[in-house]
């Protein structure tokens, strides 16, 4: 029999759950045999991340604290998928809403894997073109959110020169400046 590379479960259980995170340790065999026990699995909703651009291609970003790392980072629009969500783009669209009063027309660009070693999720980056301000941001507490326009340019300098940092947002950025044609990737 071929073998396909893949572990087999032997045992799983919770050791946390909530809204927000489930922590799952699995006890596991090898391919080829090897006890794997236990390894853990982090279970978080998928993400959305939005890429928006105005007329002019300049990039919408936000500035926010995060506690994990205590501080402040620079963004893009984003958020996570609730219970129910099954369209990342309208997930994104009520994100971009709620965090920057911004509305634009949305599609999709594709779906990459945050950690894939330990986490199960996916984040989902967006295009939104033609973005303007139709409202005033959502007022929550929890999210003092500033959100800025830089031209597509600076964004990508920014992203280069580790002034971004959280590495889905920078990945996200050039995957979507590529596909609008704003940004270029040459290969060597």
């Amino acid at each position: 029999m071929a073998s396909d590379g893949k572990w087999r479960v032997t045992a799983s259980r919770y050791i946390h759950k909530d809204r927000w995170i489930a922590l799952r340790a699995d006890d596991c065999l090898t391919d080829d045999g090897v006890p794997v026990a236990p390894y853990y699995v982090l279970e978080y909703p998928d993400w959305v991340e939005v890429v928006a651009l105005d007329t002019e291609d300049n990039v919408l970003l936000v500035r926010q604290y995060r506690h994990a790392m205590g501080g402040f980072t620079i963004e893009l629009p984003a958020g996570g998928m609730d219970p129910g969500d099954t369209d990342p783009c309208v997930t994104g669209a009520r994100e971009l809403l709620e965090e920057t009063g911004c509305v634009g027309v949305l599609s999709y660009v594709g779906e990459a894997r945050p950690n894939a070693g330990t986490h199960t999720n996916r984040v989902h980056t967006l295009l939104a073109r033609d973005v303007v301000r139709a409202a005033d941001p959502k007022d929550d507490p929890a999210e003092r959110i500033e959100h800025f326009w830089v031209p597509a340019a600076e964004a990508v300098r920014m992203a280069l020169a580790g002034e971004m940092v959280v590495a889905m947002h920078v990945g996200s950025l050039l995957r979507g400046l590529t596909q609008a044609g704003v940004a270029t990737v040459a290969v060597r």
